[in-house]
């Protein structure tokens, strides 16, 4: 019966959702100039690395810092895909790089102009007025660069994560070994 399970699911077509999900992953992916999955993986790391220090600068305001601390187990979640090299932890955030986004613009509409403006009683004193302010900068940042991320990241799904490479994790190593010593 086990085996009847499996050879059923892996017959079946997808589903629709995920038809126009992969479909959107493929377009979205189509507009980043990157041909190999090396140079993506340099770059996301980059990109990640940058996700990792605005978050840490927005997480020390004391208030409001719950969202850049999302972004930031997000972000450690995109690292531990990529050391272990796990397709499904790296489409996973890939995916929830969208929910990010409209996180994103949510958070943004409600907060930004309450923290910009000070119309809280708490951030008229103006010893506290400067914090959020951070978090709100380090929080637009993350903004607009999630666009070019989710770019990226669907840029590496479309590549397979890497699928061709994970024979040989160590990539072309044994090309670049020196000459054996005479």
């Amino acid at each position: 019966p086990q085996a009847q399970r499996t050879s059923t699911r892996a017959s079946r077509a997808p589903s629709a959702p995920r038809a126009s999900m992969v479909a959107l992953i493929s377009r979205l992916g189509a507009c980043v100039p990157v041909y190999d999955f090396h140079t993506a993986r340099k770059y996301a790391e980059l990109l990640l690395n940058a996700q990792i220090i605005l978050c840490a600068c927005g997480a020390l305001s004391w208030a409001f810092g719950g969202v850049a601390s999302l972004t930031f187990g997000f972000a450690l979640l995109a690292h531990v895909g990529l050391e272990v090299a796990k397709p499904r932890l790296l489409k996973m955030y890939t995916v929830s790089q969208f929910a990010l986004l409209l996180w994103d613009v949510i958070w943004l509409s409600l907060w930004a102009r309450r923290i910009d403006r000070g119309a809280d009683g708490i951030f008229a004193n103006a010893h506290y007025h400067g914090t959020p302010r951070f978090l709100l900068g380090m929080q637009v940042l993350l903004f607009l660069s999630r666009p070019l991320v989710i770019m990226l990241w669907c840029k590496m799904w479309d590549l397979g994560f890497g699928a061709a490479d994970a024979a040989n994790p160590y990539g072309q190593m044994e090309d670049a070994m020196p000459a054996p010593p005479p």
